[in-house]
């Protein structure tokens, strides 16, 4: 009987291996054979789902995503109900302010993204990918709250969380911190 192979399995396995070598070594060290090496797979194995290590740092990102959407989810689901825009809004907004001592494979994913991303321009489009939808529901929220102007204030929140993950990946402030403004922020939209 063949073998059933769990391949989302195989390829976190790959993505795991990338950080740590990431956290050991940096970017810079990863090659194909050494991740191959660290997972204790075969290299064709690794080649199989990945052709390079840009298409590993984007799956390593697609699992970070999912990762945060389902603590999002978690956040949410313990919320009382019914729960107020406000409370719904805090709880997202806060949740994705990244967490470099709890996550650390998320912060460091994340900057070698966006040094990456800013190298290559075709992936801006794999960086904002879930920005309009992230806006629209917060949109959709402060105009439940009454807040005047909800799509700008949504912008302005989304913008501003754009600013504290790269200040949070990038050393320059640190989680509790930028949570801390992301919540200032809040209050003053919420007022």
């Amino acid at each position: 009987m063949p073998k059933i192979v769990d391949h989302q399995l195989r390829r976190r396995q790959i993505a795991e291996a990338l950080w740590r070598i990431t956290r050991r070594d940096g970017w810079d060290a990863i090659t194909l054979r050494g991740v191959a090496a660290e997972a204790g797979v075969s290299m064709g194995l690794v080649q199989h789902y990945f052709g390079s290590k840009d298409d590993m740092l984007r799956f390593a990102l697609e699992i970070i995503i999912e990762e945060v959407r389902d603590e999002i989810g978690k956040v949410v689901a313990a919320l009382p109900e019914p729960h107020t825009p406000r409370q719904l809004v805090t709880a997202v907004m806060i949740e994705l302010v990244p967490r470099p001592d709890e996550r650390p494979h998320e912060a460091e994913t994340a900057a070698i993204f966006m040094r990456r991303y800013q190298l290559r321009p075709e992936s801006l489009a794999q960086l904002g990918a879930g920005t309009p939808s992230l806006s629209a529901m917060i949109a959709d929220q402060l105009r439940l709250a009454g807040v005047a102007d909800p799509d700008l204030a949504a912008g302005s929140l989304i913008a501003l969380l754009d600013g504290l993950i790269l200040a949070v990946v990038t050393g320059q402030q640190t989680s509790a911190a930028a949570r801390a403004i992301m919540a200032a922020q809040l209050d003053h939209v919420f007022h």
